[in-house]
């Protein structure tokens, strides 16, 4: 019986960790250039930031951040 608790315990371990290792890859961090943005291109490829706002590209979560000095990260790849 031993055993089989001990495999069990180990299992759930792996299935724990695998969890947490998923929700550490959701945020990331945007490659924004250092100087200020004066304009972005217009292609719509929406983006979910952290604040919970969808933004219509990469570069218009840069403005956002560069404007109010927020850490605002990627959440997902489309919209909230």
């Amino acid at each position: 019986m031993r055993t089989g608790r001990a495999v069990f315990l180990g299992l759930l371990l792996i299935c724990v960790a695998a969890d947490a290792e998923k929700k550490s890859g959701l945020l990331r961090k945007p490659s924004c250039p250092e100087m200020e943005i004066v304009a972005c291109p217009l292609n719509l490829a929406p983006v979910c930031g952290s604040d919970g706002n969808t933004y219509a590209n990469e570069c218009t979560l840069c403005v956002q951040r560069q404007a109010t000095k927020m850490d605002i990260l990627i959440a997902k790849e489309e919209s909230c």
